[in-house]
């Protein structure tokens, strides 16, 4: 099951899917990021890639994945996310990123730390 796709700046189709972490396709080959490559979760459901170049991954579970191209890092309630059930993202203009939870709570990541939103703020 697909959830999401994406093509990044090298023209590479991502795939976030159910049980299969998040695969890419260059064009003529499909390549998995899952367990085996040190993306710990078997499912992803939003993929964006930012300004910097950097693919973010939300999960259900694990909450989100960040991967620069050779790295995997992952960010979860212990680094200030509100929730690890993160649903969607997008990136504003000024770069920050947006984490909406599935069970409550949005949470802004602007590079250094994460902001909870609980209530709406002018």
């Amino acid at each position: 099951m697909i959830f999401s796709m994406t093509e990044d700046k090298k023209g590479n189709i991502w795939f976030a899917t159910r049980n299969h972490g998040a695969c890419r396709y260059n064009g003529k080959v499909f390549t998995s990021f899952g367990t085996k490559e040190g993306f710990l979760s078997s499912n992803s459901y939003a993929i964006l890639e930012d300004k910097k170049g950097n693919l973010w991954f939300t999960t259900e579970e694990d909450g989100v994945w960040c991967f620069d191209g050779k790295n995997i890092k992952n960010f979860n309630e212990k680094d200030g996310l509100v929730n690890n059930a993160v649903m969607n993202v997008l990136e504003d203009k000024k770069g920050n990123l947006w984490f909406g939870t599935k069970w409550f709570g949005l949470s802004r990541y602007d590079g250094k730390c994460f902001t909870t939103f609980s209530q709406y703020e002018n």
